[in-house]
């Protein structure tokens, strides 16, 4: 379920595009199997990525900004029955999960570059969510932790992997998808003492 005023995954591509990714591709086998895997979804809004990441086995935090989102998110999650599993906070980026860091870190941020004029907006533009995501996702990723980065060639593509390659991240591109008038790229992130980009 999508409610006004919430980005919707598949009629814009890029939320689908992670969630099917999310549901084929990823496993556990990726991550070390010595403790209890958790995730966090952050831009969650109606839920889809941490509702994936749940199924597949992680304990995930979803996070948005959007109010409208939030609440959103929390219904598709009981819905869905990962009450158990999933926890959605509403705030900035990473503010509600200050001190935690995880094994997986999702997001399908805002693109655009520009200043939000409605909650609408809020999933898709920004005036600085790309440089401070960069900047901070060193501070959330586990050592040896994932973080799964969708951009589309609409938006400022370029200014997130440049903020990666100065946060000492190393990228490397998991899935590309050129469809046609848009090309979708889910890169995967992880440390790196060189913050190359392959």
């Amino acid at each position: 379920m999508v409610l006004p005023d919430v980005f919707n995954p598949v009629i814009f591509r890029t939320g689908r595009y992670l969630a099917d990714y999310i549901r084929t591709t990823l496993t556990l086998e990726m991550f070390a199997r010595d403790r209890e895997l958790t995730a966090l979804d952050v831009g969650t809004g109606c839920g889809i990525h941490a509702i994936f990441a749940a199924e597949r086995g992680f304990i995930v935090e979803a996070v948005d900004i959007n109010p409208v989102a939030t609440r959103c998110a929390r219904i598709n999650v009981a819905l869905n029955d990962f009450d158990e599993t999933v926890t959605v906070r509403q705030g900035d980026l990473f503010s509600p999960v200050a001190g935690q860091r995880f094994d997986l870190v999702m997001c399908s941020l805002p693109k655009f570059r520009g200043q939000p004029m409605s909650n609408f907006e809020l999933g898709w533009k920004s005036t600085d969510v790309i440089d401070r995501f960069a900047r901070e996702l060193p501070n959330v990723l586990k050592a040896d932790g994932i973080a799964l980065v969708l951009l589309t060639s609409h938006g400022d593509e370029r200014g997130m992997l440049n903020g990666l390659e100065a946060a000492g991240m190393c990228v490397t591109i998991a899935q590309r998808n050129h469809f046609g008038v848009e090309i979708l790229t889910i890169y995967q992130v992880t440390h790196s003492p060189t913050g190359r980009i392959d």
